[in-house]
């Protein structure tokens, strides 16, 4: 089975994209070889921008940036011109997908709780650190057409891939729990994205098995 990592995209006004992708086996005990990869995508270079609303300096105010893809928006608080306080950043990803981000930010930066979306199958929901996710989250992939008023988190736990659990500095890291969509769910220890630690698996079946892992292989 794969674990999977992928990218998040967005600061403020600056845009900056960046991940790193494990594959594992989690079942039986068995690991493939590790892949780590980090995906780095440049921005499209940005056309110009305008103030269409508000105080975009310092207080509320819709900013918009023109980009080769299409037109970005921010919604919410500035401060010395930087995304500071709350606010919504829409991101076109592609000419006919856009990203966003609703949440916390420090001066341009993705700092605080916030809802990452990718514009095209995932979901980020929980802590940031210096535009990292950092702290307790929830992260759902293969989600398709989401909207907040449509799937809630507790849906999506049940119904799609994900990992709940804590994050340092991007990493799954900490106590976490790692779901299927076919009732399987592996509930444990996590290091730089790795099992490392105890853990359980609980099988689709009813059955479930402690398990033992250092730095993602298994030992018992």
């Amino acid at each position: 089975m794969k674990l999977q990592h992928t990218c998040i995209a967005g600061t403020g006004l600056r845009l900056r994209l960046a991940s790193a992708a494990l594959l594992l086996v989690l079942a039986g005990g068995a690991l493939s070889p590790a892949l780590a990869q980090t995906w780095l995508i440049n921005p499209p270079a940005e056309l110009g921008r305008e103030c269409a609303y508000g105080d975009c300096q310092n207080g509320f105010g819709i900013l918009e940036v023109r980009t080769e893809l299409g037109t970005n928006r921010y919604e919410g608080t500035f401060r010395d011109g930087e995304f500071h306080g709350h606010g919504r950043y829409e991101i076109m990803v592609s000419r006919s997908e856009q990203a966003y981000y609703d949440g916390d930010w420090v001066m341009g930066v993705r700092e605080g709780r916030g809802t990452y979306w990718n514009g095209v199958s995932s979901l980020y929901v929980g802590q940031w650190r210096d535009d990292l996710r950092h702290g307790h989250g929830a992260y759902f992939f293969g989600v398709q057409n989401w909207t907040p008023n449509k799937h809630s988190e507790q849906w999506l736990q049940n119904n799609v891939e994900n990992y709940t659990g804590e994050f340092v500095d991007d990493l799954y890291q900490g106590y976490g729990t790692y779901r299927w969509p076919d009732g399987e769910r592996y509930e444990g220890e996590f290091y730089a994205n790795e099992k490392h630690g105890n853990g359980t698996f609980f099988y689709s079946t009813g059955t479930r098995r402690e398990q033992y892992w250092q730095y993602g292989r298994f030992i018992r």
